[in-house]
């Protein structure tokens, strides 16, 4: 191997040596403080939190009686030389739990879905291609949801993913994808109004989030909270300002909390403050019913970024949201390494659409059409040299 290569990774295994080592002091000084922290005492720093408290503990509940839903969708792009397939499918998988024995599941539209089959034949550029398989596949989970809640009597939802569309998926003016984003902004209206008539809790569960709310306002927290000096001592000689600099919250709060430990709560209309006015009028006071926690529900995995859409305000609305985590905790305990709910589980691996059935899925395609490969396939893809 090239001795440049190896000088190479020789410094970047230091610097995942150097991180990891501030992580662990960081995070064993966090366990020894983070109870002496109030929030209430800094304001201004902590803007849109709802408690005091840094962290809660959270106490798992039976599941008994309660039914919880699970929904996720799929997507398959094919690019093709004059156009692009897409596949999208959305199921819910329902847990009726019992008593005795095991739960029952439903699920919706049935066990095993058949994929939905779109063919994009509009000159569009690389981005708007993009923001349409997003849409494609929002809108379907969406429908899904909606139709699910009607069908069963369900306590909770657990949707894959956030419970608002995500800044990139809003196209410009005048874009080609608009009408599509229109109508998926109308299947968020309706499944919000919906929630709130069949007193239902909405639970979004965000396993992969690169938000950074709670690193910056660590950040900002810290110089004050280390002025005393015994909380000093214990974080002396740690970089915590570089680590904060370059942590995302999951990986940050993964030093500290403990299983079943949540953090404070923030609302979620602090992370889009800045395009708030961009939201349609009417969605406003919904996304700011849209409450922020992460949840370690996991040993050995990262803490879960989870946002509930809450009924009330104040110690109500708190006691909501908990009563949710405590529900979510007992269906996330199979694997100390990983920490999702088993609907959630269920859901993510009836949705997926493999490799094999898109390749059927064309393979279909192209016998009705009579089509061949050699016709459709770009030019790089039918490369006979290999390139």
């Amino acid at each position: 191997m090239d001795k440049n290569l190896d000088k190479m990774l020789s410094l970047l295994v230091d610097e995942i040596e150097r991180v990891e080592t501030t992580k662990s002091r960081f995070g064993k000084a966090m366990r020894e403080i983070k109870h002496e922290i109030d929030l209430g005492k800094y304001p201004a720093l902590v803007i849109d939190t709802l408690e005091t408290r840094f962290t809660t503990r959270i106490v798992p509940t039976q599941l008994d009686g309660l039914r919880i839903a699970g929904i996720d969708g799929g997507l398959s792009r094919k690019r093709f030389n004059a156009m692009d397939l897409l596949l999208t499918r959305a199921i819910a998988v329902i847990f009726h739990f019992q008593s005795d024995g095991g739960p029952i599941v439903d699920f919706f539209p049935d066990a095993f879905p058949e994929p939905n089959a779109k063919l994009v034949m509009l000159s569009m550029s690389g981005q708007e291609l993009d923001q349409l398989a997003s849409l494609e596949r929002i809108a379907e989970e969406l429908k899904v949801a909606i139709s699910a809640v009607d069908e069963f009597h369900v306590d909770i939802v657990l949707m894959d993913g956030s419970l608002i569309y995500h800044p990139r998926d809003r196209p410009p003016v005048g874009s080609a994808t608009e009408s599509k984003f229109q109508e998926v902004l109308a299947l968020y209206r309706q499944l919000y109004n919906k929630m709130a008539r069949k007193r239902a809790m909405l639970v979004g569960i965000v396993k992969d989030s690169r938000s950074t709310r709670v690193t910056k306002m660590l950040g900002d927290l810290l110089p004050h909270l280390l002025r005393k000096s015994d909380l000093y001592e214990k974080m002396q000689g740690i970089d915590y300002r570089w680590l904060v600099k370059i942590s995302r919250d999951c990986d940050l709060l993964d030093t500290f909390l403990e299983e079943g430990e949540r953090t404070f709560i923030f609302r979620y209309t602090n992370e889009i403050k800045q395009s708030v006015s961009t939201l349609p009028a009417d969605l406003v006071p919904w996304a700011s019913s849209i409450w922020v926690t992460y949840l370690k529900t996991a040993r050995d995995d990262l803490p879960l970024r989870i946002e509930v859409m809450v009924k009330s305000e104040g110690v109500e609305g708190i006691g909501q949201l908990d009563r949710a985590l405590s529900a979510i905790l007992p269906l996330s305990y199979q694997h100390p390494e990983f920490g999702l709910p088993t609907p959630i589980l269920e859901a993510d691996a009836r949705a997926k659409i493999s490799n094999n059935e898109t390749r059927l899925v064309i393979d279909r395609l192209l016998a009705l059409s009579g089509l061949t490969y050699s016709t459709i396939e770009k030019r790089r893809a039918r490369n006979p040299f290999g390139g």
